[in-house]
């Protein structure tokens, strides 16, 4: 890995003044970055010392990144950034150096774009980035409007790479491919759909199917007081797995995603359920082995973890494939920002030169 290590430049040098210090999943891998990453209030507080030190900076702070962006105006700030950014992320200062890349000038501009436009998230071409660069710029008072200005672009280049490619078409994950597929099949803002689990996997279900509007939710899990910490932020009834028989008779879809050594809904059960349904049920089994028994039955449809996991490899493919295409998204826009660059650095000296003359006294030595 290389490390690329800033030189100190004067203030107002435009694009040649910009650093960034990223801490993330290609510097040092996802298990570490779990134990090196701040989070959205250390990454504000960083940005308030650096501006105390009179630099200034925007800094990012989410789960699987930590980047502090900033303008180097004096030999001393870039060491002041990693020790800001080592006490953010509380870890020594030598493991900091050694688990992060720092970049310069316009190479920065060309990170944060890509960022900014899901190429470097560990979901190709996530839009969640977005909110959260634009959440730490709108929290980074101290950043100076030439900073601002670089991340108001980078945002714009995100929104066009998504509006020009398909970077950011098809999910990528089981739960979020289930849950596509689940809204294609059935109207979910008027129905009821019961998660059974509550672990990592149904947790992403479960935010997924409240951010289509799910008319109602219901988590099942065996450890009630875990669907209750689920349920609750969601607006959802959280029961135990003594609940299933009841629940599987009045809801209209139900996701599995649980861990366990056996059939947590038998196809006997279905059986007898389906006879007292008024409608036709909607199974998805998100479990690794599967825990509803597969079977065939008037009235009941079911989709596996084989047929999402082929789903979202065709949507991988896909998104890897608009890659070039949303690099000449990045390319067109770096090309404008090195001209709004180049006219921001030559404001303050058309400032000095037109001066004299708009106050109406003479203008020495200007011709």
């Amino acid at each position: 890995m290389s490390h690329l290590h800033p030189r100190p430049v004067v203030s107002g040098s435009g694009l040649a003044a910009l650093r960034v210090r990223t801490i993330n999943h290609r510097t040092c891998g996802l298990p570490a970055l779990a134990d090196m990453s701040a989070g959205a209030e250390a990454a504000g507080a960083m940005h308030r010392e650096l501006a105390q030190h009179g630099v200034e900076s925007i800094a990012i702070g989410t789960c699987n990144r930590t980047e502090v962006y900033w303008r180097a105006d004096a030999p001393q700030s870039d060491e002041t950034v990693v020790r800001a950014l080592a006490a953010a992320v509380r870890s020594p200062r030598e493991l900091v150096a050694s688990s992060s890349i720092a970049l310069e000038g316009e190479a920065v501009a060309e990170h944060l774009f890509r960022v900014c436009s899901g190429l470097e998230s560990v979901v190709l071409g996530e839009a969640e980035i977005l909110g959260q660069v634009r959440s730490a710029m709108d929290a980074s008072a101290a950043a100076g409007s030439f900073l601002h200005g670089v991340f108001t672009a980078a945002i714009r280049t995100g929104r066009a790479a998504r509006a020009e490619t398909g970077i950011g078409t098809g999910a990528l994950s089981v739960a979020s491919t289930a849950v596509h597929w689940l809204s294609e099949c059935l109207p979910l803002q008027s129905l009821r759909v019961m998660l059974i689990g509550a672990g990592a996997t149904g947790r992403k279900a479960a935010r997924h199917l409240r951010s289509v509007g799910v008319g109602s939710l219901v988590v099942a899990n065996r450890t009630i007081s875990r669907a209750q910490e689920l349920a609750a932020p969601l607006g959802a009834e959280a029961v135990g797995l003594d609940a299933l028989s009841h629940e599987l008779v009045r809801a209209d879809a139900v996701i599995s995603a649980v861990d366990s050594p056996g059939w947590v809904v038998t196809f006997g059960q279905l059986q007898a359920r389906m006879a007292a349904r008024p409608s036709p049920l909607v199974l998805i089994d998100l479990s690794m082995p599967p825990s509803i028994e597969a079977g065939a039955c008037e009235g009941l449809s079911r989709v596996d973890m084989t047929v999402l996991e082929a789903a979202v490899r065709h949507h991988r493919q896909r998104r890897e494939d608009e890659i070039p295409k949303a690099e000449a998204v990045i390319a067109r826009e770096i090309a404008w920002l090195r001209r709004w660059a180049a006219r921001e650095e030559a404001r303050p000296m058309r400032s000095r030169l037109w001066r004299p003359a708009e106050t109406g006294r003479p203008t020495e030595g200007v011709v």
